[in-house]
């Protein structure tokens, strides 16, 4: 009997058949579950039902993937949990998520790369991933576990870093 190798991204900590795709260049995700990931967000197979947190699976998925600081890592990560703060604390409709996410990178605030800062990320082990979103039967399922992951993601990274989350929101989002 043989064994299927696999991998443990980096990233959310779940175990994948072993792959040799494509990464992205500083979303820090295995080759495997990065393919997973882009499966599922170009709206292939499986497919989600359409839901209130299904715009917001591009944030939790950049969010539990931060990589490594750098300028491109730090502002992704600080923009989708911006964008996740406004949806799920705020209240925010989901359909405004794209509006949310270019809030903070308007020129009038200077340097897109300078407003921000590297924040230790949470413990994801354990957490829900972008494979518990891809399993279960059914689209409905699908966009059910896609609101867990989301919230699940969002309650890790607000546990340790709520307060400057919320300024940050507050300068870039709120403040004119």
């Amino acid at each position: 009997m043989s064994l299927t190798p696999t991998h443990i991204c980096p990233g959310c900590q779940v175990r994948l058949p072993a792959s040799d795709g494509p990464t992205h260049a500083y979303i820090g995700a295995s080759p495997e579950c990065w393919a997973l990931y882009t499966t599922l967000s170009t709206a292939q197979q499986p497919l989600l039902a359409p839901a209130p947190f299904a715009s917001l699976l591009v944030d939790a998925y950049a969010a539990q993937h931060p990589g490594v600081p750098s300028p491109q890592s730090i502002q992704s990560v600080a923009v989708h949990l911006v964008t996740l703060h406004g949806v799920l604390d705020r209240e925010v409709s989901s359909q405004k998520a794209v509006w949310l996410r270019q809030r903070p990178l308007r020129a009038k605030f200077g340097p897109k790369h300078d407003r921000f800062h590297w924040l230790h990320p949470p413990d994801f082990a354990g957490s829900k991933t972008i494979a518990d979103v891809a399993a279960p039967g059914t689209p409905q399922e699908r966009a059910h576990a896609a609101g867990e992951f989301v919230r699940d993601v969002w309650q890790r990274w607000a546990a340790l870093h709520a307060p400057t989350i919320v300024a940050w929101y507050d300068q870039f989002v709120v403040l004119d």
